[in-house]
């Protein structure tokens, strides 16, 4: 047993440290400077960097020339020419500060003579910065209807007391005075218009100011939530146009908003 012992432990030996490193082309390489425990491999090489990706918006492009696009010569333009050229876009200039709108006066011109109420759709779309209760007295005065007060309220006096003031349901007539409530405040007669005509369908046209420009409008008190009737004509028009936030449940149609009329023949 000894013997053999000592003969296995020999050729164990000679296979780890003898015999085997002068035969062999590679040497070991040990993991542990003790103990032959593994031949490790070499440390790997680094990866090689991945190819770039396809792009298949770029697949079928083709590669063209630029093409040089010469510009050509331009021609010294004679001195009658050129002063043609620069005065070309005067005369375009006057050509817009011509186009028709009548709906604004020039600037500093009088308004025109109020003859009868359809006279006041020229004023349509003029800015007056004025009081528009004052405005609107004003061109009912100019047609020479009969009113008086100085605010809405004064207005409604004077109406009730000379047998004047009418439901918005009995009619108005070219030349009467509409009051509306709750147009641009939480207030009652806040807004006052002119009536300039009515049609066949019961429909009243009329004229104020709001907002700082004159402005038209449709009601009809007999449909008063209705905008437009079964053929697409108005019948009633948006009449709040200020720009405080209203609350919930507010009317904007002037039929909904009209509450007097008033006589001012």
């Amino acid at each position: 047993g000894t013997v053999r012992r000592a003969l296995l432990v020999a050729a164990l030996g000679t296979a780890l440290f003898g015999g085997a490193c002068g035969t062999r082309a590679r040497p070991y390489r040990f993991a542990s400077p003790m103990l032959a425990t593994a031949d490790v491999p070499p440390s790997p090489l680094r990866a090689p960097p991945a190819p770039p990706r396809p792009r298949p918006e770029l697949a079928n492009r083709e590669a063209h020339a630029i093409r040089i696009v010469t510009a050509p010569k331009i021609r010294e333009a004679s001195a009658a020419a050129a002063e043609a050229i620069s005065a070309q876009p005067v005369a375009q200039a006057e050509t817009r500060s011509v186009l028709p709108a009548p709906h604004r006066l020039p600037a500093g011109a009088p308004p025109p003579a109020l003859h009868s109420p359809t006279d006041l759709r020229a004023l349509v779309g003029d800015r007056e910065k004025r009081d528009p209760f004052a405005v609107v007295l004003e061109w009912a005065r100019a047609l020479g209807r009969t009113t008086d007060g100085t605010t809405a309220a004064d207005l409604l006096t004077w109406a009730e007391s000379s047998s004047r003031l009418a439901d918005p349901t009995d009619g108005a007539l070219p030349g009467d005075l509409l009051v509306f409530d709750h147009a641009t405040s939480d207030t009652e007669a806040d807004l006052v218009a002119i009536v300039v005509e009515r049609d066949a369908r019961g429909v009243t046209e009329y004229v104020y100011l709001g907002g700082g420009v004159v402005r038209r409008g449709f009601v009809d008190p007999a449909r008063p939530a209705t905008r437009r009737d079964a053929d697409g004509v108005v019948v009633n028009t948006y009449l709040r146009h200020g720009k405080r936030w209203p609350a919930k449940g507010t009317h904007y149609l002037a039929g909904e908003l009209l509450a007097h009329v008033v006589r001012t023949h």
